[in-house]
């Protein structure tokens, strides 16, 4: 077992583990660099040791809320900054069709874009605001948001608790099994997310041409 393992593990138990997790988890919202997933990963890990260590329900209520609030408010700084982007951004014929087209997409799959958005670490960041500047139905995004994040901080903490599983002797090496198995998913997500994205548009290129 690593020497630092006690230690860490005591303050994993303690209410800060939980409190950071949701912070980390609402400060990602805004900034893709702050490690809100390796902080649940990390948690995970902890809470597969068994005795004094994290509550993985809490765990996950911690990150879902922290996800949740940080989403909402992102998107609530879209919507305040609207007529600035009409105004500057959007003014343009361009501007204008591709508002039209991110609307459009919002409206005939929002829940997908925002559950895909929350796997993909500044995906989630320009979904909350495209949807806060177009104007997308504030209940909707609330109840979309709940349910990803609160999938997303299941999926992270029980990638945590299967690494700690799996390495029980390291826990450094648990981390990072959950940390690389994390990032190789987002990737496939954001490929996959490219590929239909750029599908789409050739349809519209297609169907404007036609008519």
């Amino acid at each position: 077992m690593d020497a630092w393992f006690d230690p860490v593990l005591s303050f994993a138990d303690s209410p800060w583990a939980y409190l950071i997790v949701a912070l980390f988890a609402f400060a990602d919202a805004m900034l893709p660099i702050v490690p809100s997933e390796t902080a649940l990963i990390t948690c995970g890990v902890f809470a597969s040791v068994g005795g004094v260590a994290p509550n993985l329900f809490l765990l996950i209520v911690a990150g879902a809320a922290g996800a949740w609030a940080g989403d909402n408010l992102v998107y609530l700084l879209g919507k305040r900054a609207e007529p600035f982007a009409t105004r500057h951004l959007l003014s343009g014929d361009r501007g204008r069709r591709a508002r039209k087209q991110a609307e459009r997409w919002l409206d005939e799959r929002g829940g997908v874009m925002i559950f895909v958005g929350r796997y993909i670490p500044a995906g989630r960041t320009a979904v909350s605001l495209t949807a806060g500047v177009t104007d997308y139905p504030g209940h909707r995004f609330r109840v979309f948001t709940a349910l990803a994040g609160l999938a997303w901080a299941t999926y992270a903490t029980m990638l945590g608790y299967w690494g700690g599983t799996a390495f029980k002797d390291s826990p450094v090496k648990a981390v990072l099994a959950g940390v690389i198995t994390a990032a190789v998913i987002g990737l496939l997500v954001e490929a996959v997310r490219r590929v239909l994205a750029r599908r789409r548009r050739a349809r519209g290129g297609t169907a404007s041409d036609e008519a």
